[in-house]
This record gives C-alpha cells, sequence and structure tokens, in this order.
C-alpha cells in the first residue's frame, strides 16, 4: 500500500478489533513498518504511526510487548520517550541501555520542593504497601499507579532510580527497598539494596523527570 494515509486508515480499522491476535498482528505490522520507514513516506507521517503503537502495544499480552520492545529499542532513530513508557517492562539488559540513554539524552530534572525523608519512612512503616503508594505518589510528584510499579519492581532498580533522581539518601532508599520488598532471602537482600550504587544520578533524575510529566495512564493487557 503506497499512500501512507491510506494505510493509516487500514491500520486504525484494525485497532478496532479486540481480539488479541489482531493486537499483535497490528503492533508487528506498525513495529515493521517504523523501523523500515519507506521512502515514499513523507518523515511528517510517523509520528500517528508511533502515536498508533504506543496505544496499541499497552493492550498486547505481556511477552508480546518485551519482545516488540526490545525491537524498537535497537534502532538508533527509537525514541526516548517511547522506550521511557515501557520501562517497567523491558527486560534488565534492555532498562540499562534505557538508562544510559536517558543519562545522555533525557531531560533536566523538574523541580520540586525537598522530601521530608524522616516523615516518608516514618509513613512507609506505618502503612506500608498499597497504603503507602499513594503517599509516596505524592512525595515524588509522580502517579500512584505509577509509584506502585516503582514500589513493586522486584530488582529495586526502579525504587533506586527513583530516589536518586528525587535526592533521597541511600539510607531513605535502604529503608524503602526493605520495607517494600516483602520477603525475601539474604542475597535477594543484599541484591536489591546494591543496585543503588549502579545507577546514574543523570539518569536518574531525567527518567524520573519523564515519571512525573510523560508517563501515560496505565492500560495494559495481562
Amino acid at each position: 500500500m503506497s499512500d501512507p494515509r491510506e494505510r493509516m486508515t487500514r491500520l486504525v480499522e484494525l485497532a478496532a478489533g479486540h481480539a488479541p491476535e489482531e493486537r499483535r498482528r497490528l503492533t508487528t505490522e506498525l513495529c515493521d513498518l517504523l523501523l523500515d520507514w519507506p521512502d515514499s513516506y513523507p518523515d511528517a507521517m510517523r509520528e500517528p504511526f508511533e502515536t498508533l503503537l504506543e496505544k496499541t502495544v499497552r493492550l498486547i499480552d505481556g511477552a508480546s510487548r518485551t519482545a516488540l520492545i526490545a525491537r524498537i529499542a535497537e534502532a538508533p532513530d527509537a525514541r526516548l520517550d517511547f522506550l521511557n513508557e515501557f520501562f517497567f517492562d523491558a527486560p534488565q539488559a534492555l532498562r540499562h541501555a534505557i538508562l544510559d540513554r536517558n543519562g545522555r539524552e533525557g531531560a533536566g530534572v523538574s523541580s520540586s520542593a525537598r522530601i521530608d525523608e524522616a516523615a516518608l519512612i516514618e509513613t512507609a512503616r506505618r502503612e506500608q504497601h498499597e497504603g503507602f503508594a499513594e503517599r509516596f505518589a505524592a512525595a515524588l510528584g509522580v502517579r500512584p499507579d505509577t509509584a506502585a510499579r516503582i514500589l513493586h519492581d522486584a530488582s529495586a532498580e526502579a525504587l533506586a532510580i527513583a530516589a536518586k533522581g528525587a535526592g533521597l539518601s541511600r539510607a531513605t532508599f535502604s529503608t524503602l527497598a526493605l520495607i517494600a520488598g516483602g520477603v525475601h532471602t539474604a542475597e535477594e537482600i543484599a541484591a536489591r539494596l546494591a543496585v543503588f550504587e549502579t545507577v546514574s544520578p543523570t539518569a536518574a533524575q531525567a527518567l524520573l523527570t519523564f515519571w512525573r510529566t510523560g508517563m501515560a495512564v496505565e492500560s495494559r493487557a495481562a
């Protein structure tokens, strides 16, 4: 199909389908198109296709979503905001690549009031788990669902990013990581606490800025 507008119309019609296989086929076709953009298509048409892909990829199953994001990340012109949007779905190696790009290309940290770390820890100890997510969201300046994903990240890497990006101390991170982590072996606890040192402050500030300002509303398949 040579006309990009006709192609967009057909893909939008396909997007209206609710069957999982239709959604997977749509995201695959969009990914193929964006990774091998036809010379005959104007660059100005990329954005509508990218927007459609961003909306649709949230609706496919987790394994398909992870595979697709990994494919897109391999492209040298992959948009950083798209990769940031799906950071939580990315495998560990891809997360590192996304963080590296944030360190090199990410926007500067957005301003926020200094967080009362003692009060935050006290709230975490008192409320824990789900009850703490809203308080943590308010402290960080992110949406509650984003805060919940940060707290539930098994590796604690997202929590380290949030802590470093917001200027929290290592002691505060460690305390929150232990409270939010649930039951772990000694080795798992050590790994969770050690991740703080692996996160670049510059990358953390850039990704936290995105979580504050650019994160789309969650609407994902299981």
